[in-house]
């Protein structure tokens, strides 16, 4: 630049003036008010867009916690899982797993939505702690009442369908009805037989391995 060349003065950009990211974002206040959301407006309400502006935040600010939806409500679905661990220091494989899926059950019947979105997924897949503590539970209480590894992962199946399928019916009838096929307090009242039927079948299971 001569020396009798005045710099160019700076042009304004043109469009939309830069927008705030919004008040810092933690996880802690993000999985609260997932909490809050899910409980009163069940896991579909749950998309990036609403979950920021009820933090007060750009949905971009959302993105360095979680890659998409999916993401969210698997983070969401852990957290309900950490509030209602189960205690796992019985000494008999029965007693653990009548725990955990009692623990189970008892989370998710409080978010609508949350068990099936479960069942749609593998613990694996969601790659969650708390999932993934209560499925090597589940596993360490079938190897320890006999069953082979392919007995188990099927069993598996089954404790899923019986614990999260029962919240699924429960939640899709709303009131007790005459004029449905189930009501909804048998369904509840269904699930302690369904567990007992279940360890039934463990050990059946395990008198054939």
């Amino acid at each position: 630049m001569r020396a009798d060349q005045k710099p160019l003065a700076r042009i304004p950009r043109r469009g939309r003036p830069p927008q705030s990211e919004g008040p810092a974002l933690d996880r802690s206040r993000l999985v609260a008010t997932l909490l809050d959301m899910a409980r009163s407006g069940g896991i579909e309400s749950l998309n990036i867009r609403p979950v920021a502006q009820r933090l007060g935040v750009s949905p971009r600010l959302l993105y360095h916690h979680v890659r998409d939806k999916e993401e969210m409500l698997g983070l969401l679905t852990d957290e309900i899982l950490r509030g209602r661990m189960p205690d796992l220091s019985a000494p008999d494989w029965e007693s653990r797993l009548r725990s955990i899926a009692r623990a189970v059950h008892l989370a998710y019947r409080d978010f609508p939505g949350s068990a099936a979105f479960i069942l749609s997924r593998s613990a694996n897949r969601l790659e969650q702690p708390n999932a993934l503590a209560i499925r090597r539970a589940i596993f360490e209480g079938l190897a320890e009442a006999g069953l082979t590894r392919p007995q188990s992962e099927e069993m598996l199946v089954i404790f899923s369908v019986i614990v999260l399928g029962n919240v699924v019916v429960a939640e899709s009838l709303t009131d007790n009805d005459e004029r449905l096929a189930m009501q909804r307090d048998v369904v509840e009242a269904a699930f302690t037989r369904a567990t007992d039927m279940l360890l039934t079948a463990i050990r059946a299971v395990a008198g054939t391995a």
